[in-house]
């Protein structure tokens, strides 16, 4: 049907691409592959899993669930992110340094800033929840109340920034095989 090593050379020709080994190349493309499909899928799903539960769960349970699934989710979905970035990061020195490959890296760069900065937030909002339900069982004012509504309004910004960062990441790294 499909004889790879001349598509493969072909592209390698096409792309100046040929500092790597066409096995390793072609292992490093499908762990790239995968990782990013593992990275955006699972943004997808917690999406889905964030309207969803919005519905059907109360407030308390709904923290729960995401403070349960949010540790689980970090561990596979960062390490599809690390996976994703070094194999990137290798087929793009091995296919010479240009402006498309610095725009790559800093958006990279900064969608780990967003991750970093995400994470610290998420684990604020445990704080600031926590801090909530006791001003309400000591019938204090709503301070930390506002404090929470401010900070899900930063996580839902810091969300959408991560994903317009992989958008751009994913768009820039399919200009690469133009």
């Amino acid at each position: 049907m499909f004889d790879l090593p001349p598509l493969v050379a072909a592209a390698d020709a096409a792309t100046g691409d040929s500092a790597l080994p066409t096995p390793l190349r072609l292992v490093l493309l499908a762990l790239l592959i995968l990782g990013a499909a593992i990275w955006i899928g699972g943004m997808a799903a917690v999406t889905v899993l964030s309207l969803v539960s919005r519905g059907t769960l109360e407030p308390n349970a709904r923290v729960q669930l995401f403070r349960n699934f949010g540790r689980r989710y970090l561990a596979v979905a960062g390490s599809a992110l690390v996976v994703t970035v070094i194999c990137g990061a290798v087929l793009l020195v091995a296919r010479g340094w240009d402006g498309l490959a610095t725009a790559i890296v800093v958006v990279v760069a900064a969608l780990v800033v967003a991750l970093v900065f995400g994470v610290r937030q998420a684990r604020a909002m445990r704080r600031l929840r926590e801090a909530a339900r006791a001003e309400t069982q000591a019938g204090d004012g709503d301070s930390a109340h506002h404090a929470v509504r401010a900070g899900a309004r930063r996580a839902a910004l810091l969300r959408a920034m991560i994903g317009l960062l992989t958008a751009a990441v994913f768009v820039l790294a399919i200009c690469t095989a133009a």
